[in-house]
Formats: C-alpha cells, structure tokens, sequence
C-alpha cells in the first residue's frame, strides 16, 4: 500500500468533513468498534481506535474543544473509512481487505497523536479508562 495515496486519501476525506460527518462517525462508534475489535487484522489497533472515538464523543458533546478542526476532521474521516466496505482496498476481500484501514488509522495516528496525548492527560482526570487505554496505545 502506497503511502502517498494513503496521504492523499486522507486529506481528500478530511476537506470533505462536516459536523453531520461528526455525528454520523459519533452514532456510528459502536459499528465502527465492532468491526476493529472483529478482524484478527485489525484488532491490535483497537485501544487507538476507541481512544479516537472517546476524543471526538467528548468534542461532540462540547465537553472537550481544545483540539483543532483539522484533528477531529482527520479522526472522523479515518472512522468514517474504517466503517466503509469499499475504500482503496475493499473489505471483503480476504486476507488484505483491511490492510489500507489500518494504514490509514495509522498515519492519522502518527499525525495526531501529540493532540491525542493532550486529550489523554485532560481525560484521565476524570477517567480510569482512558488512562488504561493510553497505556496500551501509546
């Protein structure tokens, strides 16, 4: 998988993404959670998958905005591609259907992990799991 195009998959989504894409990817979390932790492939990615979700509920609900459109745009749209069966590689085919979704989630990932580290430090405040996930993730 071409990282390039990857890169420009990614930035074409997140242009594309509005707040009805942050609610879709917010009511869609427990589809989208469902599918990583169901794939073999994809389920060592699952505590950064659910930290992402539980940065974007908390930005969703106004309880967390100190993270740039840029970064929940890019987290919508890695989501939002994570939950779509036909992307660059589409999921139904076997063995290497998921490889482009956890390549995406990845860059994402390394993009904006400092923000995710930010939410990390403000969330487990207030919350044993996310520290937790922190541990695993990073």
């Amino acid at each position: 998988m071409d990282e390039e195009r990857i890169r420009e998959e990614i930035n074409k989504r997140s242009e594309k993404v509005t707040e009805d894409d942050v609610k879709k990817a917010v009511e869609s979390s427990e589809e989208i959670l469902t599918k990583v932790k169901s794939s073999s492939f994809f389920s060592k990615q699952f505590a950064k998958v659910e930290l992402l979700i539980m940065m974007l509920k908390d930005y969703w609900n106004g309880e967390y905005t100190e993270v740039p459109w840029g970064i929940i745009a890019a987290i919508v749209a890695a989501l939002l591609y994570i939950l779509s069966p036909i992307d660059l590689i589409p999921d139904f085919i076997p063995f290497i259907g998921y490889t482009d979704d956890v390549a995406l989630l990845l860059l994402v990932w390394a993009n904006i992990s400092r923000e995710v580290k930010k939410y990390c430090q403000w969330k487990s405040q207030m919350d044993e799991k996310a520290k937790a996930l922190y541990r695993v993730a990073f």
